[in-house]
């Protein structure tokens, strides 16, 4: 089937910084399915503030709640799935804690929350979580590995999104890093990870405002650098066999 599949969107409303309401996640969804989408995985945070799936049952059932309200008024031409963004903390790696329940829904597909403009809690166990998340027979996506480059305090990591490539994450760089409105250097650094061939997808990590629900610019974007058809499979669904 033609059209882009996003693997990485916060279109469940009122659950974490991405819509705030209905009407906003319909308005994200129709600009979506404007632009190309077939499909596209609703990914809320796994991370407090916002969510903490073994704290609190209560934010689980707010989320399918407000996921089910959002796939009943989907319009036509686009399919939305529930799927979730798994910050890596440390009592993510016990044995106990279960990462198949975050899954891409129709999927063996865990996406994994990657590094942000600075150093934070998560980055000592990133690649540990892909490691354990693999471990379970699961494929984990790494989301957005160009921001390590917009690091200010700290010296940039060129090497960081290879370790996490061997650790045996696919990666994923967002639209808004390959636009630059991710912060500075990530455009570049979008390019470089393009060009070596260590980016498996393009997801639009999609908010609404710096960060639209759509994947046609990102796509004419890589194009540049890696070629059309390269490109298309980036956003066509390919790397998880849909």
């Amino acid at each position: 089937m033609p059209g882009f599949v996003d693997v990485h969107s916060h279109l469940v409303f009122g659950v974490d910084d991405g819509a705030q309401s209905l009407e906003h996640a319909i308005e994200l969804l129709t600009e979506a399915r404007d632009s190309g989408t077939r499909l596209v995985f609703a990914t809320p945070h796994v991370v407090p503030p916002y969510h903490d799936w073994n704290a609190s049952q209560e934010r689980v059932a707010r989320i399918r709640r407000h996921f089910a309200a959002l796939q009943a008024q989907a319009p036509t031409g686009i399919e939305v799935r529930l799927g979730f963004e798994v910050t890596a903390r440390p009592h993510r790696l016990r044995p106990n804690d279960d990462p198949a329940r975050f899954r891409l829904e129709g999927t063996e597909i865990v996406l994994m929350d990657g590094p942000q403009a600075g150093p934070w809690f998560g980055d000592a166990t990133m690649e540990r979580l892909i490691r354990r998340i693999r471990a379970e027979g699961l494929t984990p996506i790494l989301a957005h590995p160009e921001r390590r480059a917009a690091w200010r305090r700290e010296p940039p990591d060129p090497g960081f999104a290879e370790r996490m490539k061997n650790a045996g994450a696919l990666l994923q760089i967002d639209a808004s890093g390959l636009t630059g409105a991710d912060g500075p250097n990530t455009d570049v650094e979008s390019r470089r990870l393009l060009a070596e061939g260590l980016i498996n997808l393009i997801g639009s990590d999609g908010h609404g405002a710096h960060s639209p629900v759509r994947l046609d610019i990102a796509r004419d974007m890589a194009a540049e650098v890696i070629g059309e058809a390269a490109a298309t499979r980036l956003v066509d669904g390919s790397a998880l066999g849909l």
